[in-house]
């Protein structure tokens, strides 16, 4: 692929996204106006479902972040395309930090903790603290993965605007020095930045499941707990990358620069981070049940003891790792785009209930089974997402640059 190539090609795809909007608004705002009904009506039902929805949906995007900081980190050449559409929806991350303030106004209706005593707690599950060091995390982790991204598009998009107009912005290049120059600072900021990304992430989503998901139960903790969290986010991102993917391959044309070896590679990540998840939590359980400690056992005793959430967590177990784990043991599953986004769809499916799971039989009022607002309030939060990938395929090119050490191989010139 030439350069004149690269450069119609990627033209070519933003032209493609601009007339996919007005579903995804009408939507979104159906969603948003189903939380202020249901609001009206009932405050701790809505935000009991905005709290599982923003921690959902954040946490798909920025594990498509965070998974391209990997590839960068560990310089992988298998991603291309498929690991910048991850890249991308580092554009629902602003949106996600907006979004925080529905958790500041719904924290006073789903923490429970507010009205009992803590036993000694009062310093750490103090809600202006909680709210404080919350926010800061996701604004320090948002503003990470932005500069991640800004340092990793600029010089494509400058060597794009060099060759001639683009629909992308101006004030990505603002100040631009050439390709070469930018490429090489770039490169020398990415050098430190990428690593602070991938510990700010982890330490982040550790503190997210501690304070947005075990202290919902406070008498209760596991220090193992935080490190599940961010790993099986992980997980549900990879699997989210893969439905987006195959959705995106076809409707934008670009079937070339989504190879089934690229799926197949993502296809044994997602089957490394099932076994990673799995592992994890049967680590937590078999400590908790041969500890059999009160504080310890109360939290797994209410969702395998207590239906409808004994039926949850069995859906989980077998649909989240096992039969994943089973599935993907077949190599041929791994290199069909379809089948493997039938699979990946399967564990997206079964985290949204996870996280239903580790969050719902925490509180004192919940309601089961979804009805029509839980379900528009989901779409919502959904439509938001796509919207924010729609709006980042606009402004920044799908098919990366080929690096310069490649590029006599591949025919790109100079």
């Amino acid at each position: 692929m030439t350069d004149r190539e690269w450069f119609d090609l990627n033209n070519q795809i933003a032209g493609r996204v601009t007339r996919r909007w007005i579903p995804l608004a009408v939507v979104g705002g159906a969603g948003l106006l189903a939380l202020l009904a249901v609001a009206v009506f009932d405050m701790a039902r809505a935000w009991q479902a905005y709290w599982i929805n923003y921690l959902f949906w954040m946490g798909l995007a920025q594990a498509g972040v965070i998974l391209a900081a990997l590839v960068y980190f560990t310089r992988g050449q298998w991603g291309g395309a498929l690991v910048r559409l991850g890249l991308l929806q580092v554009a629902f991350l602003p949106v996600a930090v907006l979004l925080y303030v529905g958790i500041i106004i719904g924290a006073w209706f789903v923490l429970p903790w507010l009205h009992e005593d803590v036993h000694g707690k009062q310093w750490w599950l103090n809600i202006w603290f909680f709210l404080l060091r919350d926010s800061l995390a996701i604004l320090a982790l948002a503003a990470t993965s932005l500069a991640f991204a800004y340092y990793m598009l600029r010089p494509e998009i400058g060597a794009l605007r060099e060759a001639g107009d683009t629909p992308y912005p101006a004030w990505l290049t603002r100040g631009w020095q050439g390709v070469r120059a930018e490429r090489l600072r770039s490169e020398r900021i990415l050098l430190w930045l990428v690593p602070v990304l991938i510990i700010l992430y982890a330490a982040v989503y550790t503190l997210l499941g501690f304070d947005m998901v075990m202290s919902l139960d406070p008498h209760w903790y596991s220090t193992l707990f935080g490190a599940y969290f961010f790993i099986t986010t992980m997980y549900m991102g990879i699997a989210a990358l893969v439905i987006v993917a195959t959705i995106v391959r076809r409707r934008l044309a670009v079937e070339p620069h989504f190879a089934s070896a690229q799926f197949h590679d993502l296809g044994k990540l997602m089957f490394a981070f099932c076994m990673l998840s799995g592992d994890f939590l049967w680590s937590q359980f078999l400590v908790i049940w041969y500890g059999d400690l009160p504080e310890e056992n109360r939290f797994l005793l209410d969702r395998i003891r207590t239906q409808p959430w004994r039926t949850l967590s069995f859906i989980v177990l077998f649909g989240g790792f096992v039969l994943p784990f089973l599935i993907l043991l077949n190599r041929r599953v791994k290199q069909i785009p379809l089948t493997l986004a039938a699979v990946a769809l399967l564990i997206l499916a079964v985290g949204f209930t996870e996280r239903t799971l580790m969050i719902l039989p925490s509180l004192p009022v919940g309601r089961i089974v979804p009805f029509v607002p839980e379900i528009l309030i989901s779409l919502g939060f959904a439509a938001l997402y796509a919207m924010a990938l729609l709006w980042a395929l606009r402004h920044a090119p799908l098919v990366p640059a080929i690096p310069p050490h490649k590029r006599k191989q591949s025919g790109m010139l100079h």
